[in-house]
């Protein structure tokens, strides 16, 4: 994983993809000289994100995008904007947990916890990925809210929580992720090797990770 890691940029997309990581470092460092340690720890977080990224067979493309709603969303945090724009946070929510839920499923994929195909190269059911991607969200969106809570309680009261906020933004969270499951189980089928670079239909991901 390492080595993933730390591999050249084989394509224009990977460079652009390294770009976007490139703004998650800038950013961390903006909110080290101009804002508190609370900023700080989120863009943390943002930038290890966009690392684990780099270490995933998520295709380029994606990868940037994946990177590009993180940031967005954190610097909406930052300049306020969820408490400026009424539907601003359920927006966010929608697009930063479905792109994040169909990380985790290359993640999970790349350890052969989840897969696409049979061993013998004949896809799973249509559901199968949509599922597998609309439960990782709906888990994450829970863990996200008791951040929240927990931020709320014992880090700055200013956080929003509260019944309809929570609600809303594991329903927002939980749709975006039943999208995006969708648009990846469908990406798969028409194209394998585009969804997922370098591997073929009935190879493992881990394959990916070493080469």
């Amino acid at each position: 994983m390492i080595d993933a890691l730390l591999r050249r940029p084989a394509s224009t997309a990977e460079v652009a993809s390294d770009g976007v990581r490139l703004l998650g470092v800038v950013s961390l460092l903006a909110v080290l000289l101009w804002h508190g340690p609370v900023e700080a720890a989120l863009f943390a977080l943002v930038l290890l994100g966009l690392l684990v990224s780099r270490c995933l067979p998520a295709a380029p493309l994606f990868s940037s995008l994946y990177g590009l709603t993180l940031l967005l969303a954190a610097w909406s945090s930052v300049m306020d904007l969820y408490a400026r724009i009424s539907w601003w946070d359920l927006a966010v929510h929608f697009a930063a947990t479905g792109t994040i839920a169909v990380m985790a499923w290359y993640l999970l994929a790349a350890y052969g916890a989840v897969t696409a195909w049979h061993p013998g190269g004949r896809p799973v059911p249509r559901f199968a990925v949509p599922a597998v991607v609309t439960t990782l969200g709906l888990a994450l969106s829970v863990l996200w809210e008791f951040g929240e809570w927990w931020g709320h309680n014992y880090v700055d009261a200013t956080i929003n929580v509260g019944y309809q906020d929570t609600i809303g933004d594991l329903a927002a969270g939980g749709f975006g992720s039943l999208l995006s499951g969708f648009l990846l189980g469908r990406m798969i089928r028409r194209n394998p090797g585009a969804a997922v670079p370098g591997v073929r239909p009935g190879v493992p991901l881990q394959r990916r990770l070493q080469e």
